[in-house]
């Protein structure tokens, strides 16, 4: 059977079946044939196991039965009350008894919960692009739980959940019980071709941005050194937020004491893009402006929209099948 594009009738006839009756009776409340009946029942057995919770989630249930079943003149009370009572458990556990959740799986919840993570904040923004060590400092671990930094000259990416030595296992097994996940290598490559895109983009921004105001980015003071604080970032997130718009930022420098000035967004004096003497600060304001105006016209920000968008919707049937590896190992600790 193809793929029904009425979902709320495949629900009735899955909870009417399950709230005891038969398929005769199913197909004359439903108007349908007893052999669609059966056909979906069939169907919804067969689905894979994370788009069947899905589709039977408690909200999808609740609001068919309010909608088409509460109404419906051919339901007396006593199967309204049977159909009231009937939960997603209730029909996964009688179409799904094929499915034999790994128990190893519920073992490494620490892992699902980690990766589940990752794929949820996985972001263009990430602030592990700005964070890379030129020294033999460990990688930055940013809010995806993704680490970030140069070997020999090319960039590396690994996600948290990945440097764990039970994680090939546990990918194993999730393949196993999650065909979706079959094509996650696939998407773990392209997060990495993701990230060097994004990386690229904000480091000949940070390039950018101190050749042409001279200012320095190192976190400790240097007297008589004006410091470009977070200018490349905001550039980068602006043009990100921005892409192919006129919109331009409003910037005002207001002086911090005798001899420093600080560069801020209007109406946010201790929102610090960067501070100076007041010809560095009038400088840095003129070239902020001026690198917001070429990066929010550059195609390559929209490529990494466009990019970030397909990452994100890659990555929805991994996160619909940890949720499920979450909800199991919740409900059966």
């Amino acid at each position: 059977m193809e793929a029904p594009t009425d979902i709320d009738r495949c629900l009735a006839i899955l909870v009417l079946r399950r709230a005891g009756c038969s398929q005769d009776t199913v197909a004359s409340i439903v108007r349908c044939a007893k052999l669609t009946v059966g056909e979906v029942e069939k169907w919804f057995s067969k689905l894979p196991y994370s788009k069947a919770v899905e589709l039977c989630s408690e909200a999808a249930i609740k609001g068919m039965i309010d909608v088409d079943l509460v109404p419906c003149e051919d339901i007396d009370k006593k199967l309204l009350e049977k159909i009231m009572r009937i939960t997603p458990d209730i029909i996964l556990r009688h179409y799904r008894q094929d499915h034999l959740f790994p128990l190893k799986l519920q073992e490494n919840m620490d892992l699902a919960v980690q990766l589940h993570s990752s794929m949820s904040n996985i972001s263009a923004k990430d602030w592990a692009i700005w964070g890379l060590p030129d020294t033999s400092e460990p990688p930055a671990t940013s809010k995806a739980c993704l680490k970030v930094w140069m070997d020999r000259g090319e960039l590396v990416v690994a996600l948290a959940a990945e440097q764990d030595k039970r994680f090939p296992l546990f990918m194993t097994r999730l393949k196993t019980s999650f065909p979706e996940f079959k094509s996650y290598d696939q998407w773990r490559d392209s997060l990495s071709d993701f990230v060097d895109m994004c990386w690229t983009l904000a480091q000949e921004i940070w390039s950018k941005s101190v050749n042409e105001t001279d200012l320095i980015l190192s976190p400790i003071p240097v007297m008589g050194k004006g410091h470009l604080l977070n200018v490349p970032q905001f550039v980068y997130e602006f043009a990100l937020d921005n892409y192919d718009s006129e919109k331009q930022p409003d910037l005002e420098i207001l002086q911090d004491d005798p001899y420093r000035y600080k560069l801020v967004p209007e109406g946010l004096p201790d929102y610090i893009r960067a501070i100076g003497s007041k010809d560095e600060i009038e400088l840095c304001k003129k070239v902020t402006i001026s690198l917001n105006s070429w990066y929010i016209k550059n195609e390559r920000m929209g490529e990494v929209k466009v990019k970030a968008a397909k990452i994100k919707k890659r990555a929805t049937s991994f996160l619909t099948a940890l949720s499920v590896v979450l909800q199991e190992a919740t409900g059966k600790s």
